[in-house]
C-alpha cells in the first residue's frame, strides 16, 4: 500500500472481514511489522500495548504508556497498511469521559477494534499475577459509554474482562454477558485458566468471542482450529512480537562473540530485502512520475 492510499481508497473493515470467517490476528507494534503482516497475507492484525511500550520508551506492560504515543503510532500504522487493525486502548485512561475520547482518538486515527479492559488502572499484562479489576458495574458503565462513543463507525468494541483470574471464570462469563448486553460488540476473557474453560466461555457466552493465543501466559495452548470449533470467531497472537524480540537478543549476542556480520546471511537481511519490505521500489517510482532524473534507490553492491 503506498503512503497516502488510505485517502482515497476505503479500507476493509474489521466487521466485514469476521462475518466472512473466523480471523487470526498476529500481533504488531511498529510500522514495519505491520508491513510485514500484511505482505504476509494476514486479514487483520493486532496493536500491542506489550511490544509497543517495550519497543517504544522501553517499559514492561504495567500502564506506563500514554494514550497520545499509542494514537501516534496507530496513526502512522494506517498510513503504510490497509489491513484492519484491533488496538489495546487498556484501562481508557481514566472514568467513562477519559475512555470516550481515548476511543474516539483511536477510531479516527484507524483502528477498526479497540479492546477496553477492567483492570484497576495502573493495569499490567493479562498474562502477570498481581491484576486487579474494578467492580463489575464500573466496568459495565464504560463499556456503555464506549459503545455509545463508537456506535454509527467503522470501528468495533471488544470487551475485554480480567476477571478470571481473582474472581474464577463464572464471574468472566457474567462480565462477558453484560458487556454484549452494553453494546460490546466481541467479548474477551484473558486468562483462562483450563480447556474447560476456554470451552465453557465459548459455548455460555452468546456472540462474538476473542481468544487470546500466548504460549507460555496464563492459558493453556489451544490451535486455532480448535478455538474455531468452539465458538470463538476472532484469536490474537502476541508470541509473534516476543519470537521477533528474542531473534535479536540472539543475533546481537552473536554479533558480540564474533564482530562479523558474515552471519546474516541466514537471515535474508540484506540492505535490500529491507528496504524491498518497505516498498522502495514503489516510492521510487512514484518520484519518478513527477521527476523523470529520479535515479533508481537500489542498494550499492561490493566489488569482490
Amino acid at each position: 500500500m503506498m503512503y497516502f492510499d488510505r485517502l482515497h481508497t476505503k479500507r476493509k473493515t474489521l466487521r466485514e472481514v469476521l462475518t466472512e470467517k473466523p480471523v487470526f490476528a498476529p500481533c504488531v507494534y511498529n510500522c514495519f511489522t505491520a508491513q510485514i503482516v500484511e505482505q504476509t497475507g494476514f486479514d487483520a492484525m493486532c496493536f500491542s500495548g506489550a511490544y509497543f511500550a517495550s519497543s517504544y520508551v522501553g517499559v514492561p506492560d504495567i500502564g506506563l504508556v500514554t494514550p497520545t504515543e499509542v494514537k501516534t503510532m496507530v496513526s502512522n500504522i494506517t498510513k503504510v497498511s490497509n489491513l484492519p487493525m484491533i488496538v489495546d486502548m487498556d484501562t481508557g485512561y481514566g472514568n467513562e469521559l477519559n475512555a470516550i475520547r481515548t476511543a474516539v482518538d483511536f477510531a479516527e486515527a484507524g483502528a477498526m477494534a479497540l479492546h477496553l479492559e477492567d483492570q484497576v488502572f495502573p493495569k499490567r499484562c493479562g498474562h502477570l499475577n498481581g491484576k486487579k479489576v474494578v467492580p463489575r458495574d464500573e466496568y459495565i458503565r464504560k463499556i456503555r459509554a464506549v459503545a455509545d462513543a463508537l456506535k454509527g463507525s467503522d470501528c468495533l468494541l471488544i470487551a475485554r474482562t480480567d476477571a478470571a483470574l481473582e474472581f474464577g471464570v463464572e464471574e468472566a462469563i457474567e462480565r462477558n454477558k453484560r458487556s454484549l448486553e452494553a453494546g460490546a460488540d466481541i467479548a474477551f476473557t484473558e486468562g483462562t485458566r483450563s480447556v474447560a474453560d476456554i470451552e465453557r466461555v465459548a459455548r455460555e457466552v452468546d456472540g462474538w468471542n476473542m481468544f487470546d493465543m500466548c504460549k507460555g501466559g496464563a492459558s493453556p495452548d489451544v490451535p486455532f482450529e480448535d478455538l474455531v470449533q468452539m465458538g470463538y470467531r476472532l484469536v490474537t497472537c502476541p508470541t509473534v512480537c516476543s519470537v521477533v524480540c528474542s531473534t535479536y537478543d540472539q543475533v546481537a549476542g552473536k554479533a558480540y562473540q564474533i564482530k562479523n556480520d558474515s552471519f546474516v546471511a541466514e537471515y535474508d537481511a540484506t540492505p535490500e530485502s529491507f528496504f524491498r519490505t518497505l516498498g522502495i521500489g514503489s516510492w521510487m517510482q512514484m518520484g519518478q512520475s513527477y521527476d523523470p532524473d529520479m535515479k533508481d534507490a537500489t542498494v550499492t553492491k561490493n566489488l569482490e
